[in-house]
């Protein structure tokens, strides 16, 4: 797995297998391209109880969105999420990365958090925005805040992110808040104890259940696979 250069993703452009809209030419990076802050954000409410329960679809109550048109004030310590202003499509034989700007963390912002991007994504791509350093710094919608690294994947994977049943954030724009109570193993487990909503008190069973998941789902694919699904893998050699 190689990253692009900029030939590369000039030629996946072209080609229509990446998105990249608003496209910006002298963003483009000798293996990068730079990416634009929009001027949407969400920043943790304060005075609010500081133990989340983070499987909790209303999440969106610990947040407040804000729209700024001129600078946001970013204080050390200070955690917010924004997003990028341009819509990201990824073809499902590339991977994507977002790296930090030099310029940037130098200055003690770390925009890296939110790394990684599957095969076969679409959308408004959020970031997670720390300030690390000990100085306050403004940030303005407009700026380039991180650069994007893409990757070849070899072979295609069997199915992108697109074809997932647990693709929480395809097609994403807006909020960007995390969907962590999407995630299949814990809407298993309110549709066998029945409930809508995982609490505090469901700890010891959700344990439990999350262990027995483990063990009964562990498989040996040398096994559990057939001589079908093990060629179109690629996993056994052809006669």
């Amino acid at each position: 797995m190689g990253v692009l250069s900029d030939v590369r993703i000039l030629e996946r452009i072209y080609d229509k297998k990446l998105t990249i809209n608003p496209f910006i030419y002298d963003h483009i990076q000798p293996s990068s391209i730079d990416l634009t802050l929009d001027n949407k954000i969400q920043i943790p409410k304060s005075g609010l109880d500081s133990n989340i329960n983070v499987y909790d679809q209303d999440i969106k109550d610990y947040f407040e969105e804000r729209t700024f048109d001129q600078h946001i004030l970013l204080e050390p310590g200070d955690f917010i999420i924004g997003e990028v202003r341009e819509t990201i499509g990824l073809y499902r034989d590339m991977v994507g990365n977002i790296q930090n700007r030099n310029s940037l963390i130098r200055l003690g912002i770390n925009v890296g958090l939110s790394t990684y991007i599957n095969p076969g994504y679409h959308g408004k791509l959020p970031i997670v925005i720390n300030n690390l350093g000990k100085f306050n710094v403004n940030l303005v919608p407009g700026m380039r805040i991180c650069q994007l690294v893409i990757s070849d994947v070899e072979p295609e994977p069997e199915r992108d992110y697109s074809q997932q049943n647990d693709a929480k954030y395809i097609g994403e724009k807006g909020k960007g808040l995390s969907k962590l109570y999407l995630d299949k193993e814990f809407e298993e487990f309110l549709k066998i104890h029945n409930k809508t909503k995982i609490v505090e008190a469901d700890s010891a069973d959700l344990i439990k259940f999350l262990e027995n998941r483990l063990e009964s789902r562990s498989v040996d694919i040398t096994i559990e696979l057939s001589n079908e699904e093990k060629r179109k893998l690629g996993l056994l050699r052809h006669d």
